[in-house]
């Protein structure tokens, strides 16, 4: 089985790949998240994974499929992404309750070869999440957990944000960060088929 490396700091990206009983390194990488703002949803994504991929390339020194993800929503053809501060999340998720937003996540897989050689292939999700109506007071509330920032939307659907959540059409994985099933078909088309650890795994009932 070969080497996987996961290209993030997100410790929801590491949850997710550790339920489901799949072993990888982890690389964290710091890249900006400075892009054209005419760019559509689907290529942002695209683009800022391949970005967080090839930032660990230097940190792989063995034959591995890295794994770069990125999350944004998106409502209206407005692009929500990390809040700055308190004004920005309230914003954000004034905006989105009582509605419906897309979640879009990105993921870029560079295969590093024998000699260093470089094959990529891309998976661009998306998801349909409905957020229930909420007050001010219950979005000051829910700002002042702390849980908002460092997420595209300003909330965490794993989180304490799934009180806010009234339905989701589509992966909740995308919503979370990383389309598993996605994932799984792409590393299967070159071959890797992860099934082979199910053999292995010992799972707890």
């Amino acid at each position: 089985m070969i080497n996987i490396v996961l290209a993030s700091s997100s410790p929801r990206r590491k949850q997710i790949l550790e339920r489901a009983q799949i072993p990888f390194e982890l690389a964290e990488v710091d890249v900006s998240e400075r892009l054209d703002e005419e760019l559509s949803p689907y290529d942002m994504v695209k683009v800022l994974s391949e970005r967080k991929a090839a930032a660990a390339i230097g940190k792989v020194n063995k034959p591995s499929v890295i794994i770069g993800a990125d999350t944004i929503v998106a409502i209206h053809g407005k692009i929500l992404c990390k809040p700055s501060g308190k004004d920005e999340a309230f914003a954000m998720l004034k905006r989105l309750q009582g509605s419906r937003h897309s979640v879009y996540t990105g993921v870029a897989l560079i295969r590093m070869g024998e000699q260093g050689e470089e094959e990529r292939a891309y998976v661009i999700d998306t998801t349909t999440v409905s957020i229930r109506p909420l007050s001010d007071r219950e979005i000051s509330a829910y700002i002042e957990t702390g849980e908002p920032f460092g997420k595209a939307g300003a909330y965490a659907a794993q989180g304490i944000g799934s009180l806010l959540v009234e339905r989701v059409d589509g992966d909740y994985n995308t919503v979370v960060g990383l389309p598993l099933v996605k994932i799984y078909d792409a590393l299967k088309a070159w071959g890797i088929d992860l099934s082979e650890l199910w053999s292995a795994a010992k799972v707890e009932t």
